[in-house]
């Protein structure tokens, strides 16, 4: 520390200097009467590496509510209508999901630039395009030699076959070349004798958003959403938000955070956005490699149909605090449950300590495939463990059972090979 601070004396000193007049020698004399002879140039030259402690990060809050909407998913027509008025023509921005080369595209757009010569309004070619493909594209699954179609936009446009996937796509280019808004949807037809998955359209032209669905021949304002009952919305093929680190989608009905960008350790769910509710978490890319905690605030009222993103995008969280005034969720050791249940609703894929609350009966894969556990702990007043209650766990090397509970055969499957059982309590880890 002595060397460092005569060195950064001996800097200043030089600073100083060459402030003063421009010198290559520099004479200093201590108070002990000697004298030193340095260069200066050598002296500016000095840098250094100084290690600093990283300040530890303070835990979040969970969010507030803020007078925000909160939009209902069984009313889908109106809340995909509501989230659309709200981001506006701007989310349209995008090719969605479409496959397609640029060439193709060309291909389309120059057939398309002469099907609408003439057409002032958007409506004219939304109108035009609409009608060349109810009027040209045949409705099927299969082509001539049997294959399946492929409902990619270019091949619709060549060979004229599809089902209502390759209609929306094929619509969608066709518009977006043309520098129309439009967006494909994806959903459920309850209609024309008919209950199934179903794709169409939300166009918006000259400033009126329009529900198209060209494999039905039907056109729709969208603000008259009792006209088009049967078309129940799911999901949009756009990003409808994107602010402060997160992206927003509709996604299985609900207003969903799709992708976070954020440099901490904790991600704290976003009450709302666009003036409504965000209700959903259900990623569709992986979460920053930095994010170990999750705060689920009482907004969030679901995490998607099985848990799929958070399953294969969230690989790297370890803990889950749920908002203590959330209606339905609650959280023990960093497992989410629903409330008054003792099964897990979602276990952390990163967490390598798994605590369990109290349950009857553990039953089959209630842990399946997990590859980060170590070590489970069995709560006191479990009754048994029924066979394959932990499954394909390579590094489960120990699990806590309390004196009683019964354990069946294979209740432990493919774990670790020095895998052993702990009869007793648990009281930390080990």
């Amino acid at each position: 520390m002595k060397r460092i601070s005569n060195i950064l004396m001996l800097a200043l000193l030089a600073m100083f200097a060459n402030a003063q007049e421009k010198k290559d020698i520099m004479h200093i004399t201590f108070s002990n009467g000697e004298t030193m002879t340095y260069n200066v140039a050598e002296i500016e030259s000095i840098t250094f590496d100084v290690e600093t402690e990283e300040e530890e990060e303070v835990p979040p809050t969970f969010p507030n509510a803020d007078g925000s909407s909160r939009l209902n998913p069984y009313d889908t027509q109106n809340t995909a209508s509501s989230l659309l008025r709200s981001a506006g023509i701007a989310c349209t921005d995008t090719m969605g999901r479409i496959v397609i080369t640029e060439t193709e595209y060309q291909e389309i757009k120059l057939f398309t630039d002469n099907l609408v010569k003439g057409c002032t309004k958007q409506k004219e070619i939304h109108d035009k395009c609409f009608n060349w493909i109810t009027s040209n594209i045949k409705y099927g699954t299969e082509y001539s030699d049997g294959s399946y179609v492929n409902n990619d936009p270019y091949p619709v446009f060549v060979k004229k076959i599809a089902v209502c996937q390759g209609y929306s796509n094929l619509l969608f280019v066709m518009l977006h070349s043309q520098g129309v808004p439009v967006l494909v949807t994806n959903g459920y037809l309850n209609g024309y004798g008919v209950f199934g998955g179903h794709a169409w359209n939300y166009v918006n032209c000259d400033g009126v958003w329009y529900v198209s669905d060209p494999t039905n021949g039907g056109i729709f304002e969208m603000a008259k959403t009792s006209s088009y009952t049967h078309l129940i919305p799911q999901s949009f093929d756009v990003i409808l938000f994107d602010k402060e680190g997160c992206r927003f989608d509709f996604n299985e009905a609900h207003l969903n955070i799709c992708s976070v960008n954020t440099k901490s350790k904790y991600f704290v769910t976003p009450y709302s956005v666009g003036g409504y509710q965000v209700t959903s978490f259900n990623p569709t890319s992986d979460l920053p490699a930095n994010v170990r905690e999750l705060y689920i605030g009482k907004n969030i009222e679901t995490f998607g149909i099985n848990r799929v993103g958070l399953n294969y995008h969230g690989t790297n969280v370890e803990y889950i605090h749920v908002d203590p005034q959330h209606p339905t969720l609650t959280s023990y050791k960093g497992v989410v449950y629903n409330i008054g249940s003792d099964e897990p609703k979602y276990i952390p894929a990163a967490m390598k300590t798994i605590e369990l609350l109290p349950m009857k009966s553990i039953g089959k894969n209630l842990i399946y495939g997990n590859n980060n556990v170590e070590v489970v702990v069995v709560a006191e007043g479990t009754s048994s463990i029924e066979p394959w209650a932990f499954e394909k766990c390579p590094n489960l090397k120990v699990a806590y059972v309390p004196e009683g509970v019964q354990i069946a055969d294979n209740a432990f499957a493919e774990v670790h090979p020095d895998f052993q059982i702990i009869r007793g309590s648990y009281t930390g880890n080990k």
